[in-house]
């Protein structure tokens, strides 16, 4: 019995030996295999933000007020379809619209000044021709009495000449000669005359020519004049119509109307309030902002993301899946814009606007990898951390895959 009992406890403790040594090489197995995994396995590592949105390719249009007045009219009602040019707000413009109305009426009557001075212009051209037509016949008619009166007084002249010759062989009486003498200083007073209307009627044309012209130049000045004043008066219409233009707020662009105020008649709005988008129909595109340490060097364009949308929960919906489009190279508000084409939609029907936490798969790397990353972050953290109180909130990275 006793060396039966002593067989029995030599084979449980070979029994005992033999199964401490399977399950320690099951578990050499294990470490070896965990081992391998770290070093040869490759996960994804992602750059995280939740500053993502479904936007469409197209830009879209803001609304805004370009001056400050009351609201006469607002056609703005959210999801309306609007085109270009459309009215969609119209502000209070009436002193506009007074003025316009002045500025009109005073080119009216600047209108009906200028024809009433070419009118008077037209005249006085007219006058001035039939003048100088009259003063040169004038002038005409006293050289031909000149050339008669100097004709008549060499004949005279000629006449007593041969009287005196008369006179002098006896022949002709004093009383005779006298009376011949009398008539040449007659016909010599007449050339005298004539000399003098011809110099008067030449006078009298040029003083009446003058005169003529002078009133043509100040005619045509006032004319200059008058038209000036109306260019400024048209200048002064077109600057006030541009302003009154100002008063109608119309859509930039064709596509719906969305983050739209409410506004009713009487409501004031002030210059550069935002009242309205409209939003282009067209290609949708994911916008996401990150860190710039999470994106810069890191984001290439090619790389996949997988969008979730907030309010659709991705067990049920599925991730709206996409690719890196391009990566902006400047920090703008302390982020990077990045944008991304979508590659499907998953099962929502999307609208610009649908915000979400974008996830993009920057590189694959062995998990012993991405653990000595970690850990290395982590303990260089308080080194290079800022204070608590001026942290800012940091873009994560993740190795789960979506």
């Amino acid at each position: 019995m006793r060396s039966l009992f002593a067989l029995t406890n030599r084979e449980l403790a070979h029994d005992q030996l033999r199964r401490h040594g399977t399950m320690l090489a099951i578990a050499s197995l294990l470490v070896l295999a965990w081992l391998a995994w770290m070093v040869l396995a490759r996960i994804n590592v992602y750059a995280t933000t939740d500053q993502a949105r479904v936007e469409v390719a197209q830009a879209v249009y803001f609304v805004q007020a370009p001056v400050s007045g009351r609201v006469t009219k607002s056609n703005l009602e959210l999801g309306r379809p609007v085109q270009q040019g459309d009215v969609l707000i119209e502000l209070e413009a009436d002193p506009q619209k007074l003025r316009i109305e002045g500025e009109q009426a005073h080119q009216n009557a600047l209108q009906n000044q200028l024809a009433d001075l070419g009118r008077e212009l037209s005249a006085q051209q007219k006058a001035l021709v039939a003048e100088g037509a009259d003063g040169s016949l004038a002038v005409d008619q006293a050289r031909s009495a000149l050339a008669e009166a100097q004709e008549t007084a060499r004949l005279a002249q000629d006449e007593l000449r041969r009287r005196r010759e008369l006179f002098k062989e006896g022949l002709l009486s004093q009383l005779d000669l006298e009376q011949y003498e009398s008539d040449a200083s007659k016909k010599n007073i007449e050339l005298a005359a004539a000399h003098t209307a011809v110099g008067r009627a030449g006078r009298e044309q040029r003083v009446h020519g003058s005169e003529r012209q002078a009133r043509i130049e100040e005619i045509q000045s006032n004319i200059g004049q008058t038209e000036g004043e109306l260019a400024a008066s048209g200048n002064s219409v077109q600057q006030l119509q541009n302003e009154l233009g100002r008063h109608q707020i119309l859509a930039a662009g064709a596509g719906r109307l969305d983050e739209t105020v409410d506004l009713k008649p009487g409501s004031y709005v002030r210059e550069g309030d935002r009242l309205a988008a409209i939003v282009p129909d067209g290609q949708m595109r994911i916008v996401a902002y990150f860190e710039p340490r999470a994106a810069i060097g890191r984001v290439q364009p090619g790389q996949t993301a997988w969008l979730r949308l907030d309010g659709f929960p991705s067990e049920e919906y599925g991730a709206v899946m996409a690719k890196v489009g391009s990566v902006g190279s400047e920090v703008r508000d302390g982020r990077v814009r990045v944008e991304l084409a979508l590659q499907n939609n998953g099962r929502v029907s999307l609208q610009h606007g649908l915000p979400g936490t974008l996830e993009i798969a920057i590189e694959r790397v062995s998990p012993v990898s991405f653990l000595l990353r970690k850990a290395g972050g982590y303990f260089a953290q308080p080194a290079t951390q800022p204070p608590a109180s001026a942290a800012v909130p940091q873009a994560t990275s993740q190795a789960a895959s979506p």
